[in-house]
């Protein structure tokens, strides 16, 4: 067998080798609770970025309208 296939049979042999899947979350309680502060600013961060883009169509809505 050629080296290159040998090479690349070890490389496929290991990425197919089956296996506890790596994970990054881990289960239990928080080693430090979030705040109320940290919990206003996480929602308000995702309200923000929900509506802004919302709000800037609608706005620009008659522009939008006028280029047709």
């Amino acid at each position: 067998m050629p080296p290159a296939a040998l090479i690349a049979r070890s490389l496929l042999r290991s990425a197919a080798r089956p296996g506890p899947a790596p994970r990054g979350l881990v289960s239990g309680p928080p080693q430090s609770p979030v705040g109320t502060g940290e919990s206003a600013v996480g929602l308000l961060a995702m309200v923000v970025s929900f509506f802004a883009p919302t709000a800037w169509v609608l706005s620009h809505l008659n522009d939008y309208k006028k280029r047709e």
